[in-house]
């Protein structure tokens, strides 16, 4: 077993890429390494089109099956976040040894499968059995593609590399709502269609089993074009014992629990507003989920690369001048930007303005993410990039995926008692979380910066 001080040191010599015995770097070529990330980032996408689909859905589900905004949001959010923290952790493990591609093509294949069985879902419990199937299989997607990006291309392309992968994240919340959408147009006013096995199916449901197809067909897209990269800088092959990786937690606590915290409440925020805009419009302005979910899709995909590209340029400034923390203080400035974008957004007067104030906003938000992922795959050890990239993606996932849509439902529900209120519940959510979360990010940076030049110094020795 390492010690504390063992620990340590495997966080300054991590970081420095691999050279093969003439001195040369071993990285793989640059076409087939940035080909695996594009792919990486479809499977994202698919994701979080799987995912977020049913966020479009909820005025049909609730009115079928009869749910209140408080459990449609459990269904939305807690059922699919508990399955996927059962399983997250045990199976990062497994990414940080073994074939990250086998196990993220197998779990591609799983919650495609479990979408299109939301789409035969005769009642409540059933829909929650096939979300928790989708969270489950969908827990491996995080660990195993951000250990995979670091490991296939350099440190001081990675910016660029996870503006790539969060198009897919983003891309994938878009093309939700343009995909159902365009869907529920299609579907409108078809009469329910009954099968063998006393199977009803309905609009909605039709949208879900169309939706899980594409996922197939990708699965086998990966499985035959994307190689396993070689793992850069590992002391061993074997899995790093458990406690090891408590240890190194706890040893650079001062960076990784509060920049974590900070994603956490974060994503409660961004999940609350991502489940209940569709439905804000529908309440404030009118817009029903097939004119509103194609705008407002249609925003996300100009508003997310346009962001990425803009955080991706703001980081690799910043680290050109003060390369220590250049990485958070990209996140905290573009954070601080995107605040009062958000808080305005559901107080406009009409549609259209709110609808420009959530593009400048979630600009402003998509240029957050090139810089946090970099930093945080940066100054992690490799041998452990999967199961601290799990307890990451447990702050998005599980914390803000599982609480973000209840959050809202709750304060529209308990604290104003009327459904109409639903654009108070939102901007009055952001307003309160948004300082908490500057804060949050702001005691991170100096923690980073000190783990920056740690790595340095490791890697110059």
């Amino acid at each position: 077993m390492q010690s504390g001080k063992d620990t340590t040191l495997a966080l300054q010599s991590e970081a420095v890429p691999h050279r093969a015995a003439s001195g040369a770097w071993t990285w793989p070529a640059s076409s087939r390494a940035w080909y695996s990330v594009v792919v990486l980032s479809l499977v994202s996408m698919m994701s979080n089109i799987d995912r977020g689909i049913v966020n479009l859905l909820i005025g049909p589900i609730k009115r079928d099956l009869h749910l209140s905004d408080t459990a449609i949001s459990l269904l939305i959010g807690l059922t699919f976040s508990l399955a996927y923290v059962l399983f997250s952790f045990p199976l990062s493990r497994l990414a940080d040894t073994r074939s990250r591609k086998v196990i993220l093509t197998t779990g591609l294949t799983l919650w495609s499968l479990a979408t299109m069985l939301c789409g035969l879902a005769q009642s409540l419990w059933q829909l929650f059995a096939a979300r928790a199937l989708v969270g489950a299989a969908e827990s491996v997607k995080g660990p195993c593609s951000m250990s995979m990006i670091a490991d296939l291309v350099p440190h001081e392309k990675l910016p660029r590399a996870f503006a790539i992968y969060q198009l897919g994240i983003t891309g994938g919340m878009a093309g939700a709502l343009v995909i159902g959408g365009i869907l529920l147009s299609m579907f409108a006013g078809m009469p329910p269609l009954s099968l063998p096995g006393g199977l009803v199916v309905r609009d909605w449901h039709m949208v879900l089993l169309v939706t899980g197809l594409p996922g197939l067909l990708l699965a086998l897209v990966m499985l035959v074009s994307v190689r396993e990269p070689k793992r850069r800088d590992r002391k061993s092959a074997a899995a790093v014992p458990l406690r090891e990786v408590l240890s190194f937690l706890g040893l650079n606590w001062k960076f990784y629990a509060p920049l974590f915290l900070s994603i956490a409440v974060a994503s409660v925020e961004s999940y609350g507003l991502q489940a209940w805009r569709p439905m804000f419009f529908e309440r404030t302005y009118g817009w029903g989920p097939e004119r509103a979910g194609p705008l407002l899709g249609g925003a996300i995909l100009i508003a997310t690369p346009l962001g990425l590209f803009l955080g991706t340029l703001l980081a690799e400034y910043l680290t050109k001048r003060r390369p220590q923390d250049a990485l958070l203080v990209a996140c905290l400035m573009s954070y601080g930007l995107s605040m009062p974008l958000l808080v305005a957004m559901p107080l406009m007067p009409n549609p259209w303005l709110s609808l420009a104030s959530g593009f400048l906003g979630f600009t402003a938000w998509s240029m957050t993410a090139p810089g946090q992922n970099a930093a945080i795959q940066i100054v992690t050890p490799n041998e452990m990039r999967g199961q601290i990239s799990a307890l990451y993606l447990f702050s998005i996932s599980v914390v803000g995926g599982g609480f973000g849509p209840t959050a809202i439902a709750l304060i529209t529900d308990k604290v104003f008692h009327d459904e109409a209120m639903l654009r108070y519940a939102l901007s009055g959510f952001t307003l309160m979380v948004g300082p908490v979360i500057l804060l949050l990010i702001f005691s991170a940076v100096k923690p980073y910066a000190l783990a920056y030049q740690r790595m340095q110094a490791g890697g110059s020795s």
